[in-house]
């Protein structure tokens, strides 16, 4: 009897340092089958949508870098291009973006462990503490610059160099991945003040009413639940 109250506090310890902010996608998972919208949202890590965005992301990056390589290894184009194009990704992936998009993620939430766990940036170091709260305009607007910035400076390293067959294959491997993301995996993202989400409001309400800490910090936003 002494054990088996042991291992359930135990139990109970695990749950709260893996789910510090009572996040339901981070409880048990048995919760989830009468939950209303189950199965409506991308709630737990499905490898389906890692691949669906870093598969189009590679449409888009590899020939990208092979028309940076082809400016000439050496030449001044060249490290111009692959410097400044690598430490921007760096950068955003692993600093900025979890400043202003990631860290409003329920995703973010989880405790325990310095290393997130998604379908997007999974394995990635978290940089920044989980806030319950949206976006702001002003966070909208970076993360929708930087998305452009991730196009745009190798496509002005490849139209110095002339690089125009390559410049096209990456330009529309760009347009596939932002509409894989917006028509496949914007419609189910939790991350629901991205600029790109699309999940329908009442789902959104239906989320947040299962989470009273991010319902609190959203209505003190202004959001207004049906």
């Amino acid at each position: 009897m002494e054990q088996n109250l042991n291992h359930n506090e135990n139990e109970k310890i695990k749950q709260t340092e893996k789910n510090p902010c009572n996040i339901c996608i981070w409880a048990n998972k048995k919760t989830c089958e009468d939950c209303s919208i189950n199965n409506k949202l991308q709630c737990h890590l499905d490898l389906k949508y890692s691949a669906m965005f870093g598969g189009t992301f590679f449409i888009f990056f590899i020939p990208a870098i092979i028309g940076i390589f082809k400016l000439g290894v050496g030449s001044l184009l060249f490290y111009l291009g692959l410097v400044t194009w690598i430490v921007y990704l760096v950068i955003f992936f692993l600093i900025w973006e979890p400043q202003m998009l990631c860290s409003h993620c329920p995703y973010y939430a989880e405790g325990g462990t310095k290393i997130l766990h998604c379908y997007a940036n999974g394995g990635f170091i978290k940089t920044a503490s989980f806030k319950p709260h949206p976006m702001s305009r002003s966070e909208q607007i970076q993360f929708i610059i930087g998305i452009l910035l991730i196009g745009l400076i190798p496509f002005v390293f490849l139209i110095i160099g002339q690089q125009f067959l390559l410049l096209g294959i990456s330009a529309l491997g760009l347009v596939i991945w932002l509409v894989v993301l917006k028509t496949k995996i914007c419609t189910v993202c939790i991350n629901f003040s991205c600029p790109f989400n699309s999940v329908p409001k009442d789902i959104v309400d239906e989320f947040l009413k299962n989470n009273p800490i991010m319902k609190e910090a959203w209505e003190k936003s202004g959001y207004k639940l049906d």
